[in-house]
């Protein structure tokens, strides 16, 4: 009887954990992606089909030159398992210079296309490619150029164990504004996601742009046609919850500016 019973026992045993393999598995394959905010790289995490990500930040900036506040939205939609669609259209924007006029409105709207080209694989990143093309809406020349921009560029992401490595190289073709001298611009990105516990993400990024003026003049006509900027941010994420996450990320730049990115991200369907 011991024998007989200790071999259904193992049976038993056996096909529970076959069930729960099969129910880890099945959960992993429909996690929700953590919420990519407050890093500005982008990553090769595309949302899964039919899933829809809601991020809202509200950025506040401050510089030598004076302050901004903007009120960017993001919405990143998964078109298939391999091509996400992303839309960020920022609804307010206010610019506050130290001397000058000031400037208040809608900001651009940028789209970007994801195309996930190969997965992770235990040696290889994924690599996806992505287009994204700046939308002229804002009205006012201090927030925006009023002239499209056109960025195609690759990212790579990589897992290890509980740190996740995102680079992003791009090549800007920069819309020429009336009677202001513009050259396109490399841009460069390289991000770190450190999952400290199950509720909170470490992150820190770099990011790094070439000059698209080609002088003082034409920062001073076109404030958004700007010099070769050089980016640090360090942040955090923060599960409130599953497919709601609270974000924020501190940013320095070369031009001592300093920004604040306070956001909430919700994923949907729940």
């Amino acid at each position: 009887m011991t024998c007989i019973g200790g071999g259904f026992g193992a049976r038993l045993s056996a096909r529970r954990l076959a069930v729960a393999a099969m129910l880890a598995w099945a959960l992993a394959a429909v996690a929700p992606l953590a919420a990519q905010q407050p890093l500005e790289t982008e990553t090769a995490r595309l949302p899964a089909r039919g899933a829809l990500l809601t991020g809202l930040t509200y950025e506040f900036q401050t510089s030598p030159q004076g302050t901004e506040h903007a009120v960017p939205f993001a919405f990143e939609y998964g078109v298939t398992d391999r091509v996400a669609l992303l839309v960020e259209p920022v609804l307010f924007t206010a610019i506050r210079p130290r001397a000058g006029r000031r400037a208040s409105g809608i900001g651009d709207l940028e789209t970007t296309l994801q195309l996930l080209v190969r997965r992770e694989t235990s040696r290889w990143p994924a690599l996806a490619l992505a287009a994204e093309a700046k939308i002229p809406t804002a009205r006012d020349t201090l927030i925006g150029t009023r002239r499209a921009d056109f960025t195609p560029y690759l990212i790579a992401s990589k897992a290890f164990g509980a740190t996740e490595v995102h680079a992003n190289v791009g090549y800007s073709f920069v819309g020429k504004p009336p009677n202001v001298s513009v050259q396109n611009t490399l841009n460069f990105a390289l991000a770190v996601e450190h999952h400290a516990t199950a509720r909170v993400d470490l992150l820190a990024e770099v990011l790094s742009t070439t000059a698209a003026g080609t002088g003082a003049a034409e920062s001073a006509t076109a404030p958004e046609i700007a010099g070769a900027e050089q980016v640090g941010m360090i942040g955090a994420r923060y599960a409130l919850r599953p497919h709601r996450w609270l974000s924020l990320g501190v940013t320095y730049d070369n031009t001592s500016a300093l920004l604040l990115r306070p956001g909430l991200t919700i994923e949907a369907p729940f």
